[in-house]
């Protein structure tokens, strides 16, 4: 799969993904419904005289006639849509999506819908520090790199889901992420910076096999159409 494919799944899922249905009208389209009365139509009368009946007769006296503030009885409201247009179309992406594992829904959920959801987090972190372990093979660490290790997960998602919308983004110098880790530089780069670039080279993998079996699933979807219509 060529980076074209991925930059077409990256950004469909991007529209697809967010969570719209917090959306609210905006303050033209509610005046547009509730418009307020016409003053003119019913314009305020002078001081007028009011018959009212006495035990010595009838006798009039002044009434003021103050205007009412109204809406109209035949209001203009439109119901919202079940669904957004934009929300339609998109459907089928948001389908193959939760059609994937549930580890590559997380990633895709984190890195192009922006859910930020602790579940889906932990659930990615997980798989990706299972599949660098398989990758150190019978390598052993100490204790405290481990746990340093650990702890450097997380920051590289966030660093790959980073530069997958920001093309400006710079990455972390090897002295921030050394102090990071309360090691010295000279000890990153011995011991850690290779974990670093492989921590990071598993979550491109997650990234790209999660994108690419999205699109299958898509394309599966829409072959269907095809051949149903």
């Amino acid at each position: 799969m060529n980076q074209q494919d991925l930059n077409f799944v990256r950004i469909e899922l991007r529209r697809a993904l967010p969570d719209l249905s917090g959306g609210t009208k905006g303050q033209l389209e509610a005046f547009s419904e509730h418009p307020p009365a016409d003053r003119n139509a019913t314009p305020r009368r002078g001081i007028h005289l009011v018959e009212l009946e006495g035990e010595k007769g009838p006798r009039f006296v002044n009434s003021l006639s103050a205007p009412l503030y109204v809406l109209e009885t035949r209001s203009r409201r439109r119901p919202m849509p079940p669904i957004k247009d934009a929300e339609f179309e998109s459907a089928p992406w948001r389908r193959a999506v939760s059609a994937l594992s549930g580890y590559q829904q997380a990633w895709l959920r984190y890195c192009y819908g922006f859910d930020l959801s602790y579940k889906h987090q932990v659930m990615m972190c997980e798989y990706v520090w299972k599949t660098y372990q398989k990758c150190l093979g019978e390598n052993s660490l100490q204790e405290r790199v481990v746990k340093k290790l650990i702890g450097l997960v997380w920051l590289a998602g966030q660093e790959i889901a980073t530069t997958r919308n920001n093309e400006t983004y710079k990455d972390y110098a090897g002295a921030a992420l050394a102090r990071m880790v309360s090691v010295d530089r000279s000890t990153w780069l011995r011991v850690y910076s290779g974990h670093w670039a492989g921590l990071k080279a598993a979550f491109i993998q997650l990234d790209e096999s999660a994108l690419a079996m999205a699109l299958e699933y898509y394309e599966e979807e829409e072959t269907l159409k095809v051949a149903e219509m």
